[in-house]
Order: C-alpha cells, then sequence, then structure tokens
C-alpha cells in the first residue's frame, strides 16, 4: 500500500510539471492572437492529462464467520461470531487516465475513466478485505435553461474483493476468497455551464445504480476552465464519488459469505485539454 501510494503521488506530480511546461510552450507556439473564447458550433475537448489527487476512504461490513474453539470468536450461540466493519486509513491513491468532452449550444457529451485501490481490516478474528475498482463513465445532456441540463448516463464498475481472513485460536490459520465483477450504474442528474471571456465553469451532480447495479452511486464535480488560446484549456476542479456494493457470496475457506462495502474518493483535479 506504501508503495501504491508513493507511486501515484508521483504520478500526479508528474502531471502537474508537464502541465506548467505545456502551458507556456504551447502560448508561444500560437500564430496570430485569435479569440480563445470563440464560439463554435460544435467543440471536442481531449484530455490526454487528467488527473485527480484522491483522499478517499472506505469501509466493508464484514458478515458474521464462524466462532474459533474456545470462544475466542466471541460467538452468538448458533456457531458464529457477530457481523463487523473496517475502514480504510485517509490516503492519496487514484488517477483519472484520459477524457473527452464534446459541447454544442443545447446539449454535451463526455466520458472518461478512472481507478481506485482500497482495502480495510479487523480484528478478533483477523479479516483483511482489499478491493479494486476500474470505472469509466459516458453521459450526455440537453440544456433547458438558464446553463442548466437534465443529464443521463452510465458508469462501468469492474471490481475485485479479495478477502483474507487469519483464525488465531486454529494456529493462525489463513482462509483466502476472491471474487471478481462488472456492472452497469444508471446515471441521471443536473448539469451547470456557463462561460465568461476566457474562462469556463461547470458543475455537476449525478445519482445511479439503483439496485441494477451498485447499491448506491453518487458523484459531484466543479471545474473551472481557462482557455488561454484558442485551441488549449487549463482545467482546475474538485471531484466527489462514492458507492456502495454489496457483493455476490464468496466462498472463503468452507464457508459462503456476502460482504457490504462503501467508498468514497474525493479530491481535486487538474487536466489539460486540446480543442478542436
Amino acid at each position: 500500500m506504501i508503495e501504491m501510494r508513493r507511486t501515484s503521488a508521483k504520478l500526479f506530480a508528474a502531471a502537474v510539471w508537464m502541465v506548467a511546461t505545456l502551458v507556456p510552450l504551447t502560448a508561444a507556439a500560437a500564430d496570430a492572437p485569435a479569440d480563445p473564447a470563440a464560439k463554435k458550433p460544435i467543440e471536442v475537448i481531449v484530455y490526454p492529462i487528467l488527473v485527480e489527487a484522491v483522499v478517499f476512504g472506505a469501509s466493508v461490513n464484514l458478515p458474521s464467520i464462524p466462532s474459533l474453539p474456545g470462544g475466542g470468536g466471541g460467538g452468538t450461540g448458533s456457531g458464529e461470531s457477530g457481523a463487523q466493519s473496517g475502514t480504510t486509513n485517509v490516503s492519496l491513491n487514484s488517477l483519472y487516465m484520459a477524457g473527452v468532452a464534446v459541447r454544442a449550444d443545447r446539449w454535451f457529451g463526455e466520458a472518461r475513466g478512472q481507478w481506485a485501490d482500497l482495502s480495510a481490516s479487523a480484528a478478533t478474528p483477523h479479516v483483511t478485505v482489499d478491493t479494486r475498482g476500474r470505472f469509466f463513465m459516458a453521459r450526455g445532456g440537453v440544456m433547458l435553461v438558464d446553463g442548466f441540463s437534465v443529464t443521463g448516463g452510465l458508469r462501468r464498475i469492474w471490481g475485485a474483493l479479495d478477502v483474507s481472513l487469519t483464525l488465531p485460536n486454529i494456529g493462525n490459520k489463513v482462509l483466502q476468497g476472491s471474487a471478481d465483477k462488472a456492472l452497469y450504474d444508471p446515471l441521471v442528474g443536473v448539469d451547470w455551464h456557463r462561460r465568461v471571456g476566457n474562462w469556463g465553469f461547470d458543475g455537476n451532480f449525478q445519482g445511479g445504480g439503483f439496485g441494477v447495479g451498485t447499491d448506491a452511486d453518487v458523484s459531484a464535480e466543479f471545474n473551472a476552465s481557462w482557455r488561454f488560446t484558442s485551441h488549449t484549456d487549463l482545467r482546475l476542479g474538485y471531484g466527489l464519488f462514492y458507492y456502495k456494493l454489496t457483493s455476490d457470496p464468496i466462498g472463503i475457506g468452507s464457508f459462503q459469505r456476502t460482504f457490504t462495502s462503501s467508498q468514497t474518493l474525493h479530491g481535486p483535479s487538474l487536466g489539460f485539454g486540446i480543442v478542436f
């Protein structure tokens, strides 16, 4: 986990350096002082650099597990110990790989990807749960009034859940189980967009899941974009993403159990966009 956090921090620092280097080079390469905010019928922005340094937290509801010999597991009288929960520590660990946005006068669309690796643990007996999430989101909207649009979309979630259960009263015997799952979350929401001179501002809120994919899926963002030349954007923002998921029964040793996990990711974002 420590090495993973260091790698994520290095990736974010490298992206910041790249943007800081590209900004003056791109501005110097502009042939003519074209109006950066000139209106286009359809505008396409590709984000080859779109990074989010995320502070995240996760919790996992650990299900009832077999009581240990000698009562070490705190049995409930039914041969199982009560359900427990575990949470992660705060960490820096997420990255948007790339994104694209298309915007016209009355409609827009966008797509992008994201990953996150989280873990949680609880003692008595010791249980460790690691989750690996890969996300792809696409959405679009139609403007109604004053920059506000209603939106609809889809989030694809590739999730892996690895469980390790240590039984200290049986010679620290370790039981392990894992599951991989791909889900599709329908999304509905609202979006706001406004351009003032060389600056663009946008915010959005989305909700989804509805039990079709995850139990719940909620996200929100606010971004400010500076159009410093007619073909380049510098984007700064802040985002929040929360989802809750109940797994299919996972085999851990000789017994099957269901896990409920929730993850919250939020933090500042930085992007460099090429405008077409």
